[in-house]
């Protein structure tokens, strides 16, 4: 692979937390932007790990991850006044003109780390209340899964995310095997709404999510 262990290792973490963080600020902001962003660097994040890409390649997903992440500044403002924005820029700069691949882990590090970004944009509306579940594979503290089917092998760490709004359940895929509404695909990293007798599958499978499930009705509750 082009990168020694220890670069590798660190390039899988930082992303994956820089993902978590993005899925964290469009559910809480409601921004779609930062969802579609997550969606590709978590993406984006397996793919450099364990795949042998080429230095050219990798910075070619690196440059698409922040044009999507720079569309967060034209949905909400208010981020471009934040430290974690700084940082941000600082990035995508490096990316454009002579990339270095510790410069741009170290101020994603930075970003994730400071929470300005959510003291600048907290809104009376918002609670501490958890508005969204995680359903997956992984039972690792570090993936946030609500619901976890550690026995389904065909799933992906971290499958599935449902939100609620007004009382209609939202779900996005963030799978490498789908997830399913009445046995159709639907498409990945965008947030579907689902009826009552919607029935929705994950994985090759077929696992059923039980929208009725106790757990998740208390976890949603708003």
């Amino acid at each position: 692979m082009l990168f020694e262990n220890q670069l590798q290792k660190q390039i899988y973490t930082v992303l994956g937390k820089f993902s978590n963080y993005l899925n964290e600020l469009s559910f809480k902001h409601r921004l779609i932007s930062a969802s579609t962003a997550s969606a590709f660097i978590y993406s984006m994040r397996d793919d450099i790990y364990l795949r042998d890409l080429t230095q050219k390649s990798i910075w070619f997903k690196f440059k698409t991850a922040f044009e999507l992440v720079s569309k967060i500044e034209e949905e909400n403002e208010k981020i471009s006044t934040t430290n974690f924005w700084l940082n941000i820029v600082k990035v995508k700069k490096s990316i454009d003109n002579e990339p270095d691949m510790q410069y741009v882990l170290n101020h994603l590090t930075q970003a994730i780390t400071d929470v300005q970004v959510e003291l600048d944009l907290e809104t009376e509306e918002d609670t501490q209340t958890k508005k969204y579940i995680q359903i997956g594979r992984s039972n690792k503290e570090e993936h946030g899964n609500d619901i976890v089917f550690k026995d389904d092998k065909t799933l992906s760490r971290v499958h599935l995310v449902i939100t609620v709004n007004n009382g209609i359940f939202f779900i996005e895929d963030r799978s490498a095997n789908g997830t399913f509404i009445n046995g159709v695909k639907i498409e990945k990293g965008v947030k579907q709404p689902i009826k009552s007798d919607d029935e929705v599958s994950i994985g090759r499978e077929g696992t059923v999510v039980n929208f009725n499930d106790t757990e998740i009705q208390k976890l949603l509750q708003t």
